[in-house]
């Protein structure tokens, strides 16, 4: 059954949080070959992550790390196996649970319209709480930036507005996945443009989502997936290594080799 899209109840779910949404990820079997391509971007790749618990994804540019984050987000149909988020596949889950799922990606994209606009993308104006904004914007650390503003949450960005660097672009998308309180987060390089100071503090944000949010990371900076429950290694649509980030480390030594360059 569809839910109600009426703005008095998608406000009264947002601050309910879905709580009979249980973020277990299921993934079995994915394989994927896009259309046109001899080569399969994923094979056979199985996993599962309990409720509260972190999954990290690594291995190097096109070993299948972005199109994994693709098929659990049902963005992309697998040719083969399936992924349920708490029972259901995504697609299902995106209309049980509105706004259940967050999602970062590398680039995060931004209308023209206001900060508000913005942070509760896609939602009625009668259904956004401003002080529920406010508090994504703190936990992304933009709030500060934003109430030097005279506009604040009526700032507009883009062409005719404040024009954001790559940094606060970010800090602007993290904000718009934390709005909805989610249940599982998806980050797909979600702090690549952040200086080192900003993402540890937005590092820490993510930390105390711990236990109660699942979380999925892409990620390239090893330092900000050395506490993972899980890290798979993919190469080439392969998972070549799975465990904790020190046993992936003795398991590939190209990424033993990544993490003590980084001190790690």
């Amino acid at each position: 059954e569809r839910p109600s899209f009426a703005p008095s109840v998608i406000r009264e779910q947002i601050e309910l949080g879905n709580p009979d949404l249980v973020p277990t990820l299921e993934i079995v079997g994915i394989t994927l070959t896009y259309p046109g391509s001899d080569t399969a971007a994923l094979r056979d790749v199985s996993c599962r992550v309990a409720a509260g618990e972190s999954l990290a994804l690594v291995g190097a540019t096109g070993a299948g790390k972005s199109s994994l984050t693709d098929v659990i987000l049902g963005v992309v149909e697998p040719n083969d196996g399936s992924v349920t988020i708490s029972g259901l596949s995504p697609a299902e889950a995106v209309i049980k649970w509105p706004g259940g799922i967050g999602y970062v990606p590398q680039e995060v994209a931004l209308s023209n319209g206001t900060v508000r606009d913005n942070v509760a993308l896609g939602i009625p104006r009668e259904a956004i709480d401003d002080e529920r904004i406010w508090e994504a914007l703190e936990r992304s650390h933009i709030a500060d930036f934003l109430r030097s503003s005279r506009e604040g949450l009526d700032t507009r960005i883009g062409e005719r507005g404040v024009r954001m660097s790559g940094g606060q672009r970010q800090r602007l998308g993290i904000a718009r996945a934390l709005y909805t309180r989610p249940r599982l987060l998806v980050l797909d390089e979600a702090t690549s443009s952040l200086d080192a100071e900003t993402e540890h503090a937005i590092g820490s944000t993510f930390k105390a989502l711990e236990g109660d949010v699942t979380t999925v990371t892409v990620a390239n900076r090893l330092a900000t997936i050395r506490h993972a429950d899980l890290v798979l290694y993919l190469e080439h649509g392969h998972v070549i290594a799975r465990g904790t980030f020190n046993e992936v480390r003795l398991a590939v030594p190209h990424f033993e080799r990544q993490a003590k360059l980084l001190g790690l």
